[in-house]
């Protein structure tokens, strides 16, 4: 464990490989308009590059976690922060969707690499005890992407050219790979064995009654998420004639209630139990996305999605908290690959099926579908999934 006077550095460092992991894909859910234009194609089209993305970050997370857990997680860190910022750079000069759909898989597969590391070096780094609270520290990164990155990205595509976003998010990568060189600390690895072993890991871990309905909750959580923001964007275009900068507001609002979501809810999983935490605002989130299509553009809608940033803070801090915990150290990587992977292909499968359901009943489809994923993510962790101790 990092002492005490080191942990705020580390939390800085995991917070800023994160914010880069998230804000990459979410950049583009405010420019879904331009790109629709630019390079002639529909939204189900678009709906492939998140669902490219995510099913390649699902595939790297699920080969690299038993690597993770062998070769230790700094390794495959700094390995991904290099290759993210060779990729994002060759997409500074892509033309045409194909080539800017097979660079963001290959984004996709960095970006799941880099979010497998983080959450395992959390894990590894601070004890379950107030491993919440620096949880809710690095996870406000994906909430501070919606308050920087995604407002930043519509004004850049605005201001220049929409590509211009993937110059800066190269050399963000680039300064955080010299970041990890002198900040983290060096970890303890344990007793290596052969990479059978490591690599017959998921088949032992899906034994477990408790450790399968954790990665179906992930599933859910993920996939309802990124369904109803995908095609917030053109829903607001098509309704209410918004420009991208207008619509990054919402956003920006959006992250401002989840940043310090996740700040509070760290504190408050620890002192009230994780599982209690996500199980509430879970099940309160299905209640505002259910009115989510059904507000004019204004005060009300902006408080909407405030409460909704709320419910998603509280519920992911709560439910990536608890999942560090399901499993020995040996073992996390792998796990939390595992997470990672049926997370990311909830998204995939997802946004496919949110995509159809757009085209043929509005926004108003994806919202009740993605309140029916959110319902059964707190039904599964009901009744499954109890609060780890001491002793287990």
């Amino acid at each position: 464990m990092p002492k005490v006077q080191g942990s705020r550095v580390i939390i800085a460092v995991l917070f800023g490989v994160l914010f880069l992991a998230t804000a990459d894909n979410q950049l583009l859910i405010p420019l879904l308009p331009i790109l629709g234009r630019e390079l002639d194609v529909s939204m189900r089209t678009l709906g492939w590059l998140f669902s490219g993305y995510a099913l390649a970050a699902a595939l790297c997370s699920l080969c690299l976690g038993p690597l993770s857990d062998r070769f230790g997680r700094l390794i495959f860190l700094r390995i991904g922060l290099f290759l993210f910022s060779l990729i994002a750079l060759l997409t500074y000069t892509v033309q045409g969707y194909s080539q800017l759909f097979w660079l963001r898989v290959s984004t996709g597969l960095m970006a799941g690499l880099l979010s497998t590391c983080t959450a395992s070096l959390v894990g590894d780094f601070f004890p379950y005890e107030r491993r919440g609270r620096a949880m809710g520290v690095i996870l406000s990164s994906y909430f501070a992407a919606l308050i920087l990155g995604v407002p930043m990205a519509a004004w850049v595509a605005q201001t220049w050219n929409w590509r211009t976003i993937f110059l800066g998010s190269s050399l963000v990568a680039f300064l955080l790979l010299i970041c990890s060189l002198f900040f983290l600390p060096q970890e303890t690895l344990s007793l290596p064995r052969s990479m059978r072993f490591y690599f017959g890991m998921y088949p032992r871990l899906l034994q477990h009654r408790e450790r399968r309905a954790a990665v179906a909750v992930s599933f859910c959580v993920s996939g309802a998420t990124l369904a109803f923001l995908t095609f917030i964007s053109d829903y607001l275009n098509q309704s209410f004639g918004l420009r991208p900068i207008q619509i990054a507001w919402l956003f920006v609002t959006a992250g401002v209630a989840a940043a310090v979501g996740s700040l509070i809810s760290g504190w408050i999983s620890d002192r009230f139990t994780k599982r209690r935490v996500f199980l509430v605002a879970n099940t309160l989130l299905i209640v505002p996305l259910l009115a989510l299509d059904r507000l004019e553009w204004g005060s009300p809608l902006f408080g909407l999605f405030f409460i909704i940033s709320l419910c998603i803070a509280f519920r992911q801090t709560a439910l990536h908290t608890l999942q560090t915990e399901l499993v020995q150290r040996e073992q996390r990587g792998s796990f939390l690959a595992l997470r990672n992977t049926f997370s990311q292909v909830g998204i995939s499968v997802s946004v496919l099926v949110a995509g159809n359901l757009y085209s043929q009943m509005g926004y108003r489809g994806v919202t009740l579908w993605a309140a029916l994923l959110t319902l059964l993510g707190s039904v599964m962790l009901y009744q499954v999934i109890e609060e780890p101790t001491k002793q287990q």
